[in-house]
């Protein structure tokens, strides 16, 4: 009878830490980087290379302290990486269906940290390589050798940012095209001059 008595006071502990667990809200950050729309595209020539700015520092944007979301928010915020890697001309925008009104009331938290947290990303600069005749370019990506012409310029990249808040335990990702993103990005040599 105790043993009984016993393994079901285990079994209502069980299910009561399981029930408060689902109590507490999980949020998550998510961020992928896509081309601008109407990108310029800047076409080398054969013996140059472009190389893409490459990040430094670049933490994810904090959930906004007090924020309230019910399910996701994906917001669309493109900057400048200037010639030095620093980030600047940052602005959330609207130029996919898909992303949130960043003036919205309750989105402007949401854009005010990312603004924020993008304020403090480190860039090594985007730059154009120029190699002297008979180098082939791709001897050389990071265009070391002796003789290559490095030429940094500014470069608009865009993200999104998706916040998400869930009522319950584990929050399951949906994947994100972040890899097939970033290497079209690179491949395609999507450069957007700042103005």
């Amino acid at each position: 009878m105790k043993t009984r008595y016993t393994a079901h006071v285990g079994i209502a502990v069980c299910v009561l830490t399981a029930l408060a667990a689902c109590s507490h809200r999980i949020k998550q950050v998510e961020r992928a980087m896509v081309l601008p729309p109407m990108a310029q595209v800047h076409a080398v020539e054969s013996n140059q290379r472009f190389l893409m700015a490459a990040p430094i520092h670049d933490p994810d944007p904090p959930f906004p302290e007090g924020a309230r979301l019910e399910g996701e928010l994906r917001l669309c915020v493109g900057f400048v990486v200037g010639a030095d890697g620093v980030v600047e001309d940052i602005g959330a925008d609207r130029e996919d269906i898909e992303c949130a009104d960043p003036a919205d009331t309750a989105a402007i938290p949401f854009v005010d940290a990312i603004t924020a947290t993008l304020r403090s990303w480190r860039y090594l600069g985007a730059a154009i390589c120029t190699f002297p005749t008979g180098i082939d370019p791709d001897s050389d990506p990071r265009c070391e050798s002796d003789g290559v012409e490095v030429d940094a310029v500014p470069i608009r990249l865009r993200y999104t940012f998706n916040f998400s808040s869930e009522r319950g335990g584990r929050v399951l990702r949906e994947a994100t095209p972040n890899a097939s993103v970033r290497t079209s990005a690179v491949r395609g040599h999507a450069l957007t001059p700042s103005r």
